[in-house]
């Protein structure tokens, strides 16, 4: 199976993934730091994927469009964090995720923020 490279992905990201719900809110795993991504800011109409959104299954606008390895594998609701040190730099919730993996083709996620 192709395999998409860190070596292709020239940005860095932080993921906080979410690991379930509390009875104090969202529980969140530790911080993974400085993974490979490749990230553009982009507006585009998705579907909201997050299961405890006020907005789960509307349309919504992402502003961000992340591609990243298949071992970095997040789901909706989880939290990334791109251009780490840099006036760009934000945090939001992923609104969507989408594992491709098909023969003979780099195979990776794609995240909207």
């Amino acid at each position: 199976m192709a395999r998409l490279r860190a070596r292709h992905l020239p940005h860095r990201i932080d993921i906080t993934r979410l690991t379930g719900e509390g009875a104090e809110g969202p529980v969140w795993a530790a911080p993974v730091l400085s993974r490979p991504a490749y990230v553009e800011q982009k507006s585009k109409l998705i579907v909201d994927r997050r299961s405890t959104s006020s907005t789960a299954g509307a349309e919504v606008t992402s502003s961000e469009f992340i591609v990243i390895l298949t071992d970095d594998d997040v789901l909706p609701g989880s939290q990334v964090t791109v251009y780490k040190g840099t006036p760009r730099e934000r945090t939001a919730d992923v609104l969507s995720s989408a594992f491709y993996s098909y023969p003979r083709t780099p195979s990776h996620v794609e995240l909207y923020l």
